[in-house]
């Protein structure tokens, strides 16, 4: 002989307590989902405090740049060799003068072509001294526009300083 088959949300069935504790249990996942989401939100998409202005005069190819930053502050940047070849190690080096960052990253983007995420960590290797080593890709064009943003990590949060310039795949 066969048991009977009851409706899981009958009234009085078992399936009557089970569906208010599902909903509970979805609201609560949902409430640690956003809880996550929003303690992470600054390590994502730290603040940027300040932005040193871009200047149009600077060419890593003859050498080191300096960009200002709100307050006094400057960043010196290189990269070697000077000839920014694609596809080939480059040592990075930014000197700071009166900032205190925790930590330096480099950010290297194309300025009209999106080429993907590119960051280096830079390693202070004596006071306000950081170098690190990373490499740019390759492009189909012949040429090819990048913006490197120098990230200052500090206290009050992320400093940026620009600089622009231009590798050439074939001659």
């Amino acid at each position: 002989m066969t048991e009977p088959v009851t409706d899981p949300v009958e009234p009085g069935g078992p399936g009557r307590i089970l569906v208010p504790l599902w909903i509970i249990l979805g609201l609560l996942f949902a409430a640690l989902v956003a809880m996550a989401i929003y303690q992470a939100w600054p390590l994502l998409y730290p603040e940027v405090v300040a932005t040193a202005p871009l200047d149009p005069a600077c060419d890593l190819r003859s050498g080191p740049c300096t960009a200002r930053l709100p307050g006094g502050s400057e960043v010196r940047f290189a990269i070697e060799p000077r000839t920014l070849p694609p596809l080939a190690p480059l040592r990075i080096a930014a000197d700071l003068t009166g900032v205190d960052a925790r930590s330096v990253e480099v950010d290297f983007a194309g300025t009209d072509m999106n080429m993907g995420y590119n960051r280096v960590p830079l390693t202070e290797t004596e006071k306000d001294r950081y170098e690190g080593e990373g490499m740019l890709q390759v492009c189909v064009r012949a040429s090819m526009g990048w913006e490197a943003k120098v990230l200052l990590h500090t206290q009050a949060g992320i400093l940026v300083a620009p600089f622009r310039f231009e590798t050439i795949s074939r001659p």
